[in-house]
Order: C-alpha cells, then structure tokens, then sequence
C-alpha cells in the first residue's frame, strides 16, 4: 500500500531527526568541540548545490565577481577538483567519456554534436551531510563582518540544542563547515570574526538608545566614538519563521561593542555596551539557544 505525501512527510522529518541525534551523539562521544568536516570553494558549491546562484542565502563571492562566460569553465574544473577529492563519483563517467570523444571527432570533422548526457553525481558522505544540513534547519544565525578591505561571513544552522554546522565564507570564496554540538564552540568560531584583534576586555554598562534618534549626532558621544573608530563591523542575525534579534556589532583596535534590539519594538529598546570576552560570548551563545517550547 502506498504511503500519502502526509506519511512519507512525516516519515522524513522521522528520518532526519534520527540522523541529528546519531550526529550529535557522534561528536560527543568524539569528545565534543568543534569538528572541522570539509572545505569546498565557490565553485565546487555550484556543482552540488543547484539551487540558482540568485536564491541563496549563502553568497558566493568569489564567483559572483567572475565574468559569467568564465563560471561555466571554472565550475567544470571544480567538478574535476572534486572527483580527484574523491567527494563526489559521476556514475556515468564512461558515457560521458564516449560523448566526448565523439564531439571531439565531429568538431575535426567540422561538424556540430549537440547530444548531451545528464551527469550522474553521486555525493560522498560528507558531502551530503553538509548540503543536508545546510537546507534543513529552521533557524540560522547569519553574520556578516565587514572591514575596509574585506567582508566574510558566518553561518550556524541550529538544529537541536547539541547540533550545530557552521558555515564561515572567506572573501575569496572558500566555505569551511564544522559540526559542533554544543553552542559555546560554535559561538568561539563567529566570536573569532566580531573580534578579529581579541580586545573585547572590558564590560561597560548599557546605553539605551532611542529608535527616533539613531543619527550619529543624536547617539551619546562615547557610543559614536567607537563607530567612528571602528576597524570591523559586524551585524548579526537570527533567522527563522519569528523574528529574532539583531545585533551589531562594533570592533576597533581597543574595545568591542554592540547595538542589540532582542526583537521588533522590544520593550528594552535599542541598546549599546562594550563587552568583555566573555559577556560577548554570553551574547553570541543566546542567539543560538533555541526558544524555549
């Protein structure tokens, strides 16, 4: 008897939330901490990941600034780098061999071929976790860091309180995934980014500032000062099917501070601190934490 879309939906969800907890018991019995899994560039991304370039939530960056007539050269040579990695098989290797070999002969011949064979891709298993895991959760933490000659980016897809993947995208497009399965190591690797020169030390008190007055000559004078200084900035945010908050975050060559709003029209308001290490820490671990059902 066959199974109604509603069965095979739930059989899935049945299926996936075994695998997070088999992952998440893997990395514990690892002895948790952040385990570096894999490392693929802008390219390589494109040859697995078919979602349109466009529709990502993940930028691309190196390959957004390639000219378009050079992608299609670059990502056919990505597909080599990855068959060499052994991270994916094309299962059909031999009819495209073949067809090649045929288009080649035509062109000597100064005739056209224009038959074309789907390519069979086959992910290893590392491969597949992390494009299951990057499309799965219902909540993500995305980061952007901005400096003045660079920009990066951090992604943590959250799954379950003792399952994260972290996405961290380099400016020169290469995506370095790690599984984690707690929230403090994954907030260390996003940490690393706000605070590229380690100077968080001190914790000042809470400035709150109000959303009609956020013009730089409307804001208290020690909180401009920090923007106009800063050699990062950052901005932080949860996303999901509610609203979540928003953080940014300030870095110069002496202090770290960050402009939060919890939600929209939070009763707190918007509010400025400079933190210490560990207060940023704090922070970055509770917009990983799951909301409490």
């Amino acid at each position: 008897m066959a199974l109604s879309q509603e069965e095979e939906e739930r059989d899935a969800v049945d299926l996936l939330a075994q695998a997070r907890t088999r992952l998440a018991e893997g990395i514990a019995e690892a002895g948790g901490g952040n385990r570096a899994i894999l490392r693929l560039t802008d390219e390589e991304l494109a040859v697995i990941d078919t979602e349109p370039m466009d529709e990502r939530l993940v930028p691309s960056p190196h390959l957004a600034k390639m000219p378009e007539d050079q992608r299609d050269t670059a990502v056919a040579t990505a597909l080599r780098s990855l068959v060499s990695r052994e991270l994916i098989e094309v299962a059909n290797i031999e009819e495209i061999d073949e067809l090649i070999r045929q288009q080649e002969a035509a062109e000597a011949r100064g005739e056209t071929v224009n038959e074309r064979a789907p390519i069979d891709i086959r992910l290893a298993e590392e491969a597949a976790l992390v494009l299951s895991l990057r499309g799965s959760a219902e909540r993500v933490l995305a980061a952007d860091l901005t400096a003045s000659d660079d920009t990066s980016h951090a992604f943590v897809y959250i799954h379950a309180a003792d399952l994260f993947l972290v996405e961290r995208v380099t400016s020169g497009g290469m995506h370095l995934f790690t599984l984690t399965n707690a929230p403090e190591p994954a907030a260390e690797l996003v940490q690393a980014l706000v605070d590229p020169f380690g100077v968080a030390e001190t914790e000042g008190p809470e400035q709150r500032l109000s959303p009609d007055a956020l013009d730089r000559d409307s804001v208290p004078r020690s909180v401009r000062r920090v923007i106009d200084t800063a050699l990062v900035v950052g901005q932080l945010m949860v996303l999901s099917d509610a609203e979540g908050a928003l953080v940014t975050t300030y870095a110069t060559g002496k202090e770290v501070m960050t402009v939060t709003v919890d939600e929209p029209h939070s009763p707190k308001g918007i509010v400025a601190q400079t933190l210490s290490t560990r207060a940023l820490r704090r922070k970055i671990v509770k917009l990983l934490k799951l909301p409490k059902a």
